[in-house]
């Protein structure tokens, strides 16, 4: 009996490694390799992405598409610079002639070779002077307003009308006459003198002063929204 038992014991024992011996192979069947491990399908994207960037870089059609993108890009950029841009109208200091919420298309080409008239409507960086009366964060506004003098011209506003070198102005396009007492002052070199179409809700030359010619961005000259509201800027 105790060498049976005894051979039982071995049996078991032989069994036990056996099975020990089976799962460490499955484990080194199942576990990768140095060489075979694989990274997150996650973190090849990005890669996979870029190197589709560069490879389409270096090809002709990558190259002409790329060129015909930054020419487009950078002719649209010149054209707002330096030929036309879109405004929109903040406030009511322009109107009838805009109202709240009107966009329109301000030309920057003609101040190079056109004086300014009166009458014309121009949009502007606010001159120094304009910073006394807002708070700072609107002192570096762009504004628009109407130039009603031009350099050498006599400016007068009394009793509900504006003279210009003596003569009354012919104000069409104001919403009532101006109920401020102006002038006389003469409009410097280099300078002009701008009002708002509501004379007596416009923050403009009346209070801060002269406007120099610099610092005009260009004419307003045509509303394009809203489409009810589509015409020529009258000047």
């Amino acid at each position: 009996q105790p060498s049976h038992i005894l051979s039982r014991m071995k049996m078991a024992g032989g069994d036990s490694e056996g099975k020990e011996s089976a799962l460490q192979k499955l484990a080194q069947v199942d576990a990768p390799t140095a060489g075979d491990k694989k990274e997150p399908e996650g973190d090849k994207e990005p890669s996979s992405f870029v190197d589709s960037v560069v490879e389409w870089m270096n090809s002709d059609v990558g190259r002409e598409e790329a060129f015909q993108w930054t020419l487009t890009f950078a002719i649209a950029i010149s054209f707002r610079l330096f030929v036309m841009e879109p405004r929109f109208i903040p406030s009511l200091s322009m109107y009838p002639t805009f109202e709240v919420g009107d966009q329109l298309a301000v030309e920057k080409v003609t101040k190079y070779f056109r004086p300014y008239q009166r009458t014309d409507v121009v949009v502007f960086r606010a001159p120094p002077a304009f910073g006394d009366y807002v708070e700072a964060r609107k002192a570096n506004e762009d504004l628009i307003k109407r130039i009603v003098a031009v350099a050498g011209d006599e400016v007068r506003v009394s009793k509900g009308k504006t003279y210009i070198n003596g003569e009354v102005a012919k104000d069409p396009f104001i919403n009532g006459p101006p109920n401020y007492e102006f002038g006389p002052v003469t409009v410097p070199p280099g300078m002009v003198l701008v009002f708002g179409d509501n004379r007596n809700a416009s923050l403009d030359s009346h209070i801060w002063g002269f406007l120099p010619q610099e610092n005009i961005i260009g004419r307003a000259i045509v509303k394009y929204w809203p489409l009810t509201r589509l015409g020529l800027v009258q000047h």
